[in-house]
């Protein structure tokens, strides 16, 4: 099978394509990234063309995408251009929280995360810069992910003042959030292990009809709504 993944709802254009053998291995082909994300509208369909064309792939099989929450114009240059693309080809088009692939790609790049069955033992927390003084959060607990919310750094302080649990892994985008300790990591598109996101997303995939998943069934996930709504 053959894979597009590509990705603007950050500070950064992201696209690539990945193979995936008869023994569920995902092997990555091309890997594009700018950081010019003011420029996605219309550097991004030129670097998909870039990426196939390296990687030799006609059409890919299937297009993976992060959408949303981040940028409100970020995940709607993406879902948009990944449902064109998806009508055009005919090929399933899958979404996936960003937070979510973002908190599977740093921790599975952290080896001391992951225990010898491979899985995740420590407590994470992402906090994506959505401007306005506010996060999207997203807390990691083993392999048990909390709902993505939008919140104020208060808000996530008693979040976590309610678990009772104090993040191991401390990751975010963007500014660096004032509540955060010093030794935070900060996300970028350089230390994502894509890798580990894509073999997520295909696990996800396995447990779905992906006949269901036409370029009509990709939504952006906005969390506060969009533009119009706040009109």
């Amino acid at each position: 099978m053959n894979l597009l993944y590509f990705d603007t709802t950050q500070d950064w254009i992201h696209v690539l394509t990945a193979f995936q053998n008869e023994t569920k291995a995902v092997h990555l082909n091309n890997n594009l990234i700018e950081s010019s994300p003011k420029e996605a509208s219309y550097r991004l369909v030129s670097m998909i063309q870039t990426a196939l064309q390296t990687s030799n792939i006609k059409k890919p099989d299937c297009i993976v995408v992060p959408n949303g929450p981040g940028s409100f114009t970020g995940i709607r240059i993406t879902v948009t251009t990944a449902r064109d693309l998806g009508q055009l080809w005919s090929i399933p088009v899958v979404g996936f929280d960003s937070a979510l692939l973002y908190l599977i790609g740093m921790e599975n790049e952290n080896p001391s995360n992951v225990d010898s069955k491979g899985q995740l033992e420590k407590t994470s927390l992402i906090c994506l810069d959505g401007k306005q003084g506010k996060y999207y959060s997203k807390f990691m607990n083993g392999v048990k992910f909390s709902e993505t919310k939008d919140q104020t750094p208060t808000e996530i302080i008693q979040s976590l003042e309610v678990i009772g649990k104090t993040p191991n892994n401390w990751y975010y985008t963007g500014t660096f959030p004032n509540f955060y300790p010093k030794d935070a990591i900060k996300i970028e598109a350089t230390n994502l292990n894509l890798s580990s996101i894509l073999q997520y997303s295909l696990e996800q995939i396995k447990q779905i009809d992906l006949k269901d998943y036409d370029y009509l069934s990709l939504l952006p996930n906005y969390i506060r709504g969009t533009y119009v709504d706040q009109k």
